[in-house]
């Protein structure tokens, strides 16, 4: 497992609250996982992607979108 070294930080997309997501490099340039909030508890979708410049991007959606 390769970890990235910084989180990307995001915002629930459900609550509001800051959020950190952790990035496995070694499972690819495109990921997408479900997870919960720790603050509400309600699951979300992430998805993380690399960019042109080889910077991870990512998006929260909630679970019904």
């Amino acid at each position: 497992m390769v970890l990235m070294d910084d989180c990307l930080r995001l915002e629930c997309p459900y609550c509001g609250e800051p959020v950190k997501l952790q990035i496995d490099a070694s499972c690819g340039p495109r990921q997408e996982c479900v997870a919960d909030c720790p603050t509400c508890r309600r699951s979300w979708q992430a998805g993380a992607w690399v960019e042109d410049d080889g910077t991870w991007c990512a998006i929260l959606r909630t679970a019904d979108e």
